[in-house]
C-alpha cells in the first residue's frame, strides 16, 4: 500500500474511489483520502444489505478488501477496485468478482484465459440517436470515444461506428481476464459521463431502437500456456471448450443476457445468435472462430448490461466443463443459420425462459453459489412482474 500512496503523491492525487460491484454488474464506490488509504487497506466496513444483491440487513455487516493491483487513473482520480469478504477475513461467496477470481484459479492448471471483449453502445442526443449513420462512417460520438479513451488511458485495438444510428463499439486489447473485466466497468462508467459532459446519454440497452441492429457485448478468449496458446489450430482443448459452451448455452443465458429487453436483441438476421452453434468465420452463429491471427473462440450472445465478471466465470467454466469431460461439439455450421435447413437447439427467447434453465443447469449453480443463484432470479423475477404490468405502445395501437 505504500507503493500506491507513494505514487498518488508524486501525481498529486489526493483521493481515490474504492469500487463494489453488485449483482448487476453497477459499481458503488466510496471515496477515501490519500492519508486514509493504508488504514483502508487492512480492510473497510460497508453495509452489504444496501447493495443489490449481497446480504439481508440482519447479516449486513461486510468488508472491501482493495485490490491493490487494480489501479486505474481517469482523469487525475484513482480508481481501484476491491473484493468483499465477511468480518472474519473469509470470502463472501456472493462477490460477483470474487466469483470469477475462483473459476480463474480453477482454471490455473490448464493455463491463463487472455480476454478481448467488444463493447457495443449506442449514444442519444434529446432522446434521438446521435447521428443517423452506419458502419465505420464518420459520427460525433468517435469524439465522446476519443475523450473517453485519452481520460482513461485504456488500451484499445480500435473503434468505430456501428450497424445502427448512433451506435458505436470498441474493442480493447485482449488482456489477462480479470483486468478486462475491470476496464469494462471503467469504460462504461467513463463512457456515460463523457457522452453525458456533451449534452448526450451512451446507453449500453441491448435493443433500444425497434428495426435496428442491437449491442451486444462479444467475448473474445484465448488460453495460454508458457506462452502457447492452447487453442491454435482449433486444437482438441478448442474444440472441448466449445463443446462445454453448447452444453451450458442455456443454462448460463440468464446472466450474459440479463434483461427482458436482451431477448428482443436475440432474433434473427440481426447478426445477434439465436441458434447453439458454432462455426470458422460465421456471425449468424453463437460461437465463432474468427479468421486470422492467433485461433480464438468468440462467444457472442452476451450484452452490455451483463455483469461482465459472472458472465465471464460463467462463460470460461461450461467451457472447462468441457475440457475436462472432452465434450465433443456438433459439426460447425457454414453458411446464414438462420436460412438452414437443418435442426439447431436455440437459446432461451424470453427472461422467464433463461431463468428456467439457469435453475436446472447444476454447473451454474455450483459458479455462482445458491445464495447468488437465489437472489438473482428473485431480482430478475421481480423485474418481469414489473415489465409484464406494462401497457405498452404496441397494444394501444393493436387493441385500443
Amino acid at each position: 500500500m505504500e507503493e500506491l500512496i507513494d505514487m498518488m503523491r508524486k501525481k498529486g492525487i489526493s483521493h481515490v474511489k474504492v469500487l463494489v460491484i453488485d449483482v448487476e454488474g453497477n459499481s458503488k464506490f466510496m471515496i477515501i483520502p490519500r492519508q486514509g488509504l493504508k488504514e483502508a487497506g487492512k480492510g473497510i466496513g460497508i453495509d452489504g444489505s444496501s447493495i443489490v444483491g449481497l446480504t439481508t440487513v440482519d447479516t449486513s455487516d461486510m468488508i472491501a478488501r482493495i485490490d491493490q493491483e487494480s489501479a486505474v487513473c481517469v482523469d487525475g482520480d484513482m480508481i481501484l477496485f476491491s473484493s468483499i469478504e465477511y468480518e472474519d477475513g473469509r470470502p463472501f461467496e456472493g462477490d460477483p468478482r470474487g466469483i470469477l477470481q475462483a473459476v480463474l484459479r480453477d482454471a490455473s492448471s490448464y493455463g491463463s484465459f487472455f480476454i478481448k471483449p467488444e463493447l457495443e453502445f449506442f449514444i442519444f442526443q434529446d432522446g434521438k440517436p446521435l447521428d443517423s449513420q452506419g458502419y465505420m462512417d464518420p459520427g460525433e460520438g468517435l469524439k465522446i470515444i476519443a475523450d473517453t479513451l485519452k481520460s482513461t488511458g485504456l488500451p484499445v485495438e480500435r473503434y468505430h461506428h456501428e450497424n445502427g444510428p448512433g451506435q458505436y463499439e470498441i474493442e480493447p486489447l485482449m488482456g489477462p481476464a480479470l483486468q478486462s473485466c475491470d476496464s469494462l466497468i471503467v469504460l462504461r462508467d467513463t463512457l456515460r459521463y463523457k457522452a453525458h459532459h456533451h449534452e448526450g446519454r451512451a446507453t449500453f440497452m441491448p435493443k433500444p431502437l425497434e428495426g435496428e441492429a442491437g449491442s451486444g457485448l462479444h467475448f473474445h478468449i484465448l488460453l495460454e500456456k508458457d506462452g502457447k496458446n492452447l487453442f491454435e489450430s482449433l486444437s482438441l482443448h478448442a474444440l472441448h471448450f466449445i463443446g462445454g459452451l453448447m452444453s451450458h448455452a442455456r443454462g448460463i443465458t440468464a446472466v450474459t443476457n440479463p434483461t427482458v429487453n436482451s431477448y428482443k436483441r436475440l432474433v434473427p438476421h440481426y447478426e445477434a445468435p439465436v441458434h447453439i452453434s458454432w462455426g470458422r468465420g460465421n456471425r449468424s452463429a453463437l460461437i465463432r472462430i474468427p479468421l486470422g491471427g492467433k485461433t480464438r473462440i468468440e462467444y457472442r450472445s452476451p450484452d452490455p448490461l451483463c455483469n461482465p465478471y459472472l458472465a465471464l466465470a460463467l462463460i470460461l467454466a461450461a467451457g472447462l466443463d468441457g475440457m475436462k469431460n472432452k465434450i465433443e461439439p456438433p459439426p460447425e455450421v457454414t453458411g446464414d443459420v438462420f436460412t438452414s435447413s437443418s435442426p439447431h437447439e436455440t437459446l432461451p427467447s424470453t427472461l422467464q425462459e433463461a431463468l428456467e434453465e439457469l435453475e436446472t443447469d447444476s454447473l451454474v449453480r455450483r459458479v455462482m453459489g445458491d445464495h447468488l443463484v437465489k437472489e438473482f432470479i428473485k431480482l430478475k423475477k421481480k423485474e418481469i412482474e414489473v415489465y409484464n404490468s406494462q401497457i405498452t405502445r404496441w397494444e394501444h395501437e393493436k387493441y385500443f
